[in-house]
């Protein structure tokens, strides 16, 4: 009983304990995850009153890789990830701004984009590539939804038209959206116009040169020591220009380092040896043989006429015997190794006719048409579709060895049947050979690729050194001081939520997460991207919310050489102020030679000066024919100058001429991204690193 009681008298205090203890569990995975209890979890971003979700970013995702992938292009995920985020933004701002101003996309202009005369761009495209595929007689986009929705007209099998159903969805859908993106940007590019006061002063600008006779003096001639100058004078350049430094996002500043992983001096002597020894057995054996079990030599075979190898391939077997083998090439970690197997007589390209039909037609009794003397032409209708006299290659475009045999060797004007199998189902057409080269020699020849590749124990002593390097300085501070003594260079980048990785460091946008997440002087541990192509770490400098500071390393060396030069510009100014009453006795005072050039306004380098002299070519630009003015402070240093010409083009201004040129400079439709312009003064909160998967400790 007395054991009971003493539960009882602390139930209190244990139930206090334990919601203490959950609270603090709930609390610590809200500031870690941020996404868990409160807000919307699965937002990606979100601009205003447009979101990103994340099962429509992942969809999207997965489609623009998709495409990038039958392009044969490539591009990193993390890139990619941005763009989608960007584009989704962009299109559910849009939205509203066209629902906004009631733009609309009719069903009569869509399909005169699809399958109309003249489709649109995008259109054409897909109509192109998939007219071609499917072998249809007419390259429009009447003959493609023909064929989609009549599949066996065309002798086409019917997931085809299933999948042409998908392909032409996808297209409508963002045929519909560009048109109406495009209908959104004429008209805000008709907003902008110009006035008269535009015209003339952008033909001023442009049409107008005045020379010059001038004498400068360079900041580069006051000493260092002759100036007073500190901290202050730096931070005084931000504050007048503070407004270039604000952020769309918080930003972190990191140093980190970055160690590519590359073959050792041994591994490429390794290397070497395995080349060598593959030669010797590529030399002594059938065939490719004595590389078939290595995977490191990647086999590609290749059988062309001597005038379509490479003339580097062609010049090396020139005369050699079938089995030679050697080193075609060596480039950085790379080796093409090459061996002539052999050559054998073959036809290159024949001229054919090929007619296809829908199921049930008899292609028996129309080849005895053809042969009897009807034309392919006559035959056609809405289950026969033929071509006419084409040519076609007959060597490596994947032709089947029974298409490439019957062609090859068939009777030369005589129409057959052709049998052949495709995903399954017997397909038959007819052909006729019309005309057929005469047989060639063909050249057989493998290449075989060998990439030098880090070994094990390279990659286990890169990572070795780094991670002590990192275990033994794991301030911010010692791991910048002490990188270079070590043998290291300590590289510098800011990333945000928006950022696609750490400096040109590729698929690394985990590691921003990592650096986001982490607090100011934080080192982070030894990091590898998922290919085993480099090693990372990073220190985490400063954090950034409003504006980049003065005091960041990526701005603070750049305003500490202008705020030095203004203030030597400054003494400059002082120093000769007054001192003269014309040019000839500014250059004896200054100590230089009167020089002569021309200037326009919209010339980016000033003379001798350099570029960035904005008030040297505005003071010169609002000066009167012979009028001595100066000094005149630049970025540079100081100027006394006078005009002593005007000159204008010989055309006279044409206000309608100079007005468009100026809309087409200034204009608003320069921009590539609506982005920008929707957001108006609204942030992205970008959260899709909330996504990425947490690296590190």
């Amino acid at each position: 009983m007395a054991t009971l009681e003493k539960i009882r008298n602390k139930s209190v205090l244990l139930f206090v304990i334990i919601i203490v203890a959950l609270l603090a569990f709930i609390l610590g995975d809200f500031l870690t995850s941020g996404r868990t209890y409160f807000g919307h979890p699965t937002t990606v971003a979100q601009a205003g009153d447009a979101t990103v979700e994340y099962q429509d970013y992942q969809n999207r995702l997965s489609q623009a890789g998709e495409q990038l992938r039958q392009q044969g292009r490539e591009m990193s995920n993390d890139v990619l990830s941005q763009q989608v985020v960007q584009g989704l933004l962009a299109e559910q701002l849009l939205k509203n701004e066209y629902n906004a101003l009631g733009i609309t996309v009719t069903d009569a202009e869509l399909t005169e984009a699809l399958t109309g005369a003249n489709p649109n761009p995008q259109a054409y495209q897909m109509i192109q590539y998939l007219a071609s595929q499917l072998g249809l007689p007419e390259a429009t986009g009447a003959a493609v939804f023909d064929a989609m929705q009549n599949p066996a007209k065309y002798n086409l099998p019917v997931q085809v038209g299933d999948e042409l159903r998908r392909i032409w969805a996808d297209q409508e859908k963002q045929i519909e959206q560009s048109m109406m993106q495009q209908k959104f940007m004429n008209l805000i590019t008709g907003l902008y116009t110009y006035n008269k006061l535009d015209a003339k002063s952008f033909y001023d600008d442009n049409a107008t040169t005045r020379e010059i006779a001038y004498v400068t003096k360079d900041v580069a001639s006051v000493a260092d020591e002759d100036i007073e100058f500190g901290k202050s004078d730096i931070k005084a350049l931000w504050e007048s220009e503070k407004q270039i430094y604000e952020l769309n996002e918080p930003l972190t500043e990191v140093n980190y380092i970055y160690v590519a992983v590359e073959p050792s001096p041994k591994d490429r002597m390794e290397a070497q040896q395995a080349v060598e020894n593959a030669l010797q057995g590529l030399r002594t054996s059938e065939g490719t043989e004595a590389v078939a079990t290595d995977s490191r030599f990647v086999v590609s075979n290749l059988k062309a006429t001597s005038e379509n190898l490479a003339k580097s391939l062609r010049d090396s077997i020139a005369g050699k015997e079938p089995g030679y083998a050697f080193l075609l090439e060596r480039s950085g970690n790379s080796y093409t190794l090459a061996k002539y197997i052999g050559s054998t007589m073959g036809v290159d390209s024949a001229n054919i006719s090929i007619l296809r039909a829908a199921p049930g037609v008899d292609l028996g009794l129309l080849a005895d048409s053809i042969n009897g003397g009807a034309s392919f032409a006559s035959l056609n209708n809405d289950s026969i579709q033929s071509q006419d006299s084409i040519w076609t290659p007959l060597e490596n475009i994947g032709l089947d060895d029974a298409t490439r045999n019957a062609l090859a060797t068939a009777t030369v004007g005589k129409a057959f049947v052709l049998t052949d199998s495709v995903n399954g189902q017997e397909v038959k057409a007819l052909y006729r050979v019309n005309k057929r080269h005469a047989p060639v020699n063909y050249y057989d020849v493998a290449t075989i690729e060998y990439t030098i590749d880090p070994s094990q124990e390279t990659l286990t002593d890169l990572a070795t050194a780094l991670r002590t390097y990192v275990s033994n300085n794991s301030s911010a501070k010692d791991f910048t001081d002490n990188a270079t003594e070590a043998g290291y260079a300590i590289l510098s980048d800011q990333v945000g939520p928006s950022s696609v990785g750490i400096g040109n460091a590729r698929d690394s946008r985990k590691f921003v997460k990592w650096a986001l997440d982490a607090k100011k002087g934080k080192v982070s541990p030894m990091l590898q991207d998922d290919r085993q192509s480099y090693l990372i770490a990073m220190a985490v400098m400063d954090k950034y919310d409003d504006y980049m500071p003065w005091t960041s390393p990526s701005i603070a060396d750049q305003l500490s050489t202008r705020a030095r030069n203004n203030k030597k510009a400054e003494k400059l100014m002082a120093d000769y102020a007054g001192k003269a009453t014309d040019l000839q006795g500014y250059a004896s005072a200054m100590g230089a030679e009167v020089q002569r050039g021309n200037v326009n306004i919209t010339t980016p380098i000033l003379l001798t000066l350099g570029v960035g002299e904005n008030e040297l070519q505005g003071a010169i630009a609002a000066a009167e024919k012979g009028q001595l003015v100066g000094p005149v402070k630049g970025q540079h240093g100081v100027m006394v100058f006078e005009v002593e010409n005007i000159n204008t083009e010989s055309r006279p201004f044409d206000e309608a001429d100079y007005g468009t040129r100026f809309a087409q400079t200034f204009g608003l439709g320069r921009a590539q991204s609506p982005l920008p312009l929707l957001l108006g003064s609204d942030k992205v909160d970008n959260r899709s690193l909330n996504f990425v998967q947490s690296v590190g400790e």
